[in-house]
């Protein structure tokens, strides 16, 4: 069945090629030469901070956000970030803000522990991009969605679907990292995500590895340009 395809996680490798296709909107011939008239990009990431993700897995979360908004540049878009997390409630971490500057953010954001609580932190997502007029957000522009998450939501689950639908009706592109080796709740990532979900969701085993995605993608993309380390993985050397 299309849902325990998205089970499996995939190689490395297969992902990152997935990624750079979706985010990136690149195929193996991408020009990196300037455009004169860049597209406007608002991209709001959900970020799950709930108890099962744990505080070492989420700081690899965020290490990989670092390097994906300060180094995943397409030189045909002006990219503005804004961070959410969610847990048993939602908190907007910072409004829309251009790329570099999101990247020294979000090492502070606070790991806070607790439920799952999917659907605030969709709902937030679009308050700042349609709703609060002080979020930084174009009118003009295009507008993403990346939703980081480890399961199936505890806290108003009946919400998520609908508020992932709300956005997605409004011409949002939705993407989702689902992470771990098994998930309860793919059903409800896979009708979160945008049309095809085979496109729009990407499945990793563990924050750590969607780091490694990201270094992956970097080096295929600016060959020798950054020199990232890899993490050693949650619970080594202890």
């Amino acid at each position: 069945t299309l849902l325990s395809a998205f089970q499996t996680v995939p190689p490395l490798s297969v992902t990152a090629d997935k990624f750079m296709s979706s985010f990136l909107g690149m195929g193996s011939h991408w020009s990196m030469r300037p455009r004169r008239n860049l597209q406007n990009e608002d991209i709001v990431v959900v970020i799950d901070g709930s108890g099962s993700v744990g505080s070492c897995e989420f700081d690899k979360g965020k290490k990989a956000l670092v390097h994906l908004m300060g180094k995943m540049v397409r030189p045909d878009r002006d990219t503005r970030y804004a961070a959410v997390t969610f847990s048993s409630y939602s908190q907007v971490n910072f409004k829309f803000t251009p790329h570099s500057i999101a990247a020294s953010r979000i090492m502070n954001i606070p790991y806070p522990g607790g439920s799952t609580n999917t659907q605030a932190g969709l709902a937030e997502a679009k308050r700042l991009l349609f709703d609060d007029p002080s979020s930084g957000r174009r009118g003009s522009s295009e507008k993403v969605v990346i939703l980081i998450t480890d399961g199936q939501s505890n806290e108003q689950p009946h919400l998520t679907i609908p508020n992932a639908q709300e956005l997605k009706k409004r011409q949002v592109k939705i993407l989702v990292v689902a992470v771990g080796s098994y998930i309860s709740g793919i059903d409800e990532m896979v009708k979160v995500a945008s049309d095809p979900p085979t496109d729009h969701m990407f499945r990793v085993k563990s924050l750590g590895e969607f780091h490694d995605i990201v270094r992956l993608i970097l080096d295929k993309v600016f060959p020798g340009k950054w020199k990232i380390s890899s993490d050693p993985p949650c619970g080594y050397g202890k």
